[in-house]
């Protein structure tokens, strides 16, 4: 089980050749601009603008470094806390709240009926209502989003050996056990491409097709009920990224 869940890791191998090929190239950026300061005053006007891009060069270069080594750090010691969690025999996952995430949407959303009221107010004849009309939709979007993403922090999980219950604000909606999973299902909450911040989101499929549950996590019970279903044999698939 542990080696399957250590499969499912990043492999690091070409973002520390990144970082090899940033750092030769910050070297010898850095060795030229050196050579450049110590023979400032024999440089030709078009030498002088060749000083400026090493300086620029430099900087870029130096950012870029300290982004991607600190990126590989914190993913290095997200992998080695993953490691040290222990799958008990019994136990209960509540939904991520998604609090942030929430007011975020709610800002954007009353920022936009503004913008679309104002529009709207402005504009005359045809333009006002197609105005309108696309301002519906993307209201209607931003609403169910906000919808879902509120109906999903009720849910949680318990999970004892191979059953498991699912509830619903505290109240026991469904019961079912490993052999009725066909797979499980991980993924970011940025849905096709995960990116940095996104929390997992978790999907139970039955045998029969049908979606059990889908639930936002905590990276810590990502991790828990990962093993979890890798400790039981149940088919993952994770598109989720540390």
């Amino acid at each position: 089980m542990n080696k399957d869940f250590e499969d499912n890791s990043p492999d690091f191998t070409r973002r520390k050749k990144i970082l090899k090929v940033i750092l030769f190239l910050l070297l010898i950026s850095l060795i030229i601009l050196v050579v450049q300061l110590f023979l400032k005053e024999n440089l030709f006007y078009f030498q002088e603008n060749f000083k400026l891009i090493s300086y620029f060069a430099v900087y870029n270069l130096l950012i870029l470094y300290i982004i991607i080594r600190l990126d590989l750090y914190v993913s290095t010691k997200r992998i080695k806390e993953s490691k040290k969690v222990e799958v008990p025999n019994e136990f209960r996952v509540d939904a991520f709240k998604q609090t942030g995430s929430i007011i975020l949407h709610i800002i954007v959303l009353i920022i936009f009926v503004f913008i679309v009221v104002v529009g709207v107010v402005a504009k005359v004849g045809i333009f006002a209502i197609i105005f309108g009309l696309f301002g519906a939709g993307i209201i209607f979007y931003f609403l169910s989003i906000i919808s879902i993403m509120i109906k999903s922090r009720k849910y949680s999980l318990e999970a004892k050996n191979r059953n498991i219950k699912i509830f619903c604000k505290n109240q026991e909606i469904r019961v079912f056990e490993i052999k009725d999973i066909s797979f499980v299902a991980f993924s970011g909450s940025g849905r096709q491409k995960v990116k940095r911040g996104d929390y997992p989101i978790m999907e139970i499929y039955s045998i029969k097709g049908e979606k059990i549950l889908k639930i936002p996590l905590s990276l810590k019970n990502y991790w828990i009920l990962k093993k979890y279903f890798l400790k039981y044999g149940v088919n993952i698939e994770d598109s989720y990224s540390l």
